[in-house]
């Protein structure tokens, strides 16, 4: 499985960035071959970078992506590639990543941010 994760910093044991376009790093996992690597967020100060980091995603075959806080752009395009989309409230990217191996995440079937303001409950 491949899985990719928005990071506050350089490592595994890092914690899950809060947003998905505006994280520093992204850590990207092969959990079959067990390694990650962790990738800077090129794209931070682009005017729709969720929609650039989605598309690196389906260019890596990224089956699943976990995130804290998604919009609708970056959504709407892992969405349309069969991508996969996981809620982690808080820990490591780490955490989030076995949590996910374990069936324990819920998968999201809309964003829950929109220019910079979370979404109101339903």
């Amino acid at each position: 499985m491949k899985i990719i994760v928005p990071s506050s910093g350089e490592d595994i044991t890092s914690k899950i960035d809060d947003h998905f376009s505006k994280a520093k790093y992204f850590i990207f996992m092969d959990t079959q071959k067990d390694v990650w690597e962790v990738f800077e967020n090129e794209y931070i100060h682009d005017k729709h970078p969720g929609d650039k980091i989605a598309q690196k995603a389906i260019d890596l075959k990224t089956e699943n992506v976990i995130v804290t806080h998604i919009g609708p752009h970056s959504f709407e395009i892992l969405s349309k590639a069969n991508i996969k989309v996981f809620y982690f409230e808080k820990g490591s990217v780490k955490e989030a990543i076995d949590k996910l191996k374990r069936n324990e995440l819920a998968q999201m079937f809309k964003a829950n941010k929109k220019h910079g303001k979370l979404f109101k409950e339903d």
